[in-house]
């Protein structure tokens, strides 16, 4: 459990900087400095492959130094009302998981996929048949329903299966009491 969670963030640190750096080289690369300049647009590109070579080699310290880079060069235009600032916490989560979604969608089997697949129609149909079929659910249950079945979705979305069969067996205890 403890090695899939150092994965989990080591997969969470690589996206933040590799969209932060994307975001930043495309900003830059519409710069007329960057746009007009062979040399400044080929420097630009070779700080981008460095981020996602180092990534790749999960060199994290090397990639936030030329992150940090990109960030020096951007701040020039920060007035620039096209300038990237930084995202707020929940922009850049939401920003930031899907470029997790990506990544680990493609170090997932096939068979691992169908399998994200299947435990993800069966939280789905679960949560409804709760929310929509159950006449007596509590508020507190309901609050209960929409709070796992969210962190069971979400532990799809960063592939861990293990996780989301976890809170779909929840959700499932909450549907038995139900039953009669």
């Amino acid at each position: 459990m403890a090695r899939i969670c150092r994965l989990m963030e080591k997969t969470w640190e690589r996206s933040e900087v590799n969209q932060r750096a994307e975001v930043l080289a495309s900003f830059l690369a519409s710069r007329p400095r960057y746009s007009t300049d062979a040399v400044a647009r080929k420097t630009l590109t070779h700080k981008l492959e460095i981020v996602r070579e180092s990534l790749e080699d999960d060199s994290l310290d090397v990639a936030r130094r030329c992150l940090e880079d990109l960030e020096d060069e951007a701040a020039e235009w920060a007035d620039h009302p096209h300038y990237p600032a930084a995202p707020r916490a929940h922009e850049a989560d939401a920003q930031v998981r899907d470029y997790v979604k990506d990544e680990l969608r493609s170090r997932l089997s096939t068979k691992q996929r169908g399998d994200r697949d299947v435990l993800r129609g069966s939280i789905e149909y679960t949560r409804r048949r709760l929310l929509f079929n159950t006449p007596n659910l509590t508020m507190f249950d309901r609050l209960d329903v929409h709070y796992i079945s969210g962190r069971a979705l979400m532990a799809l979305d960063l592939g861990h299966l293990y996780m989301a069969g976890r809170e779909r067996e929840r959700l499932r205890e909450i549907a038995k009491r139900y039953e009669a």
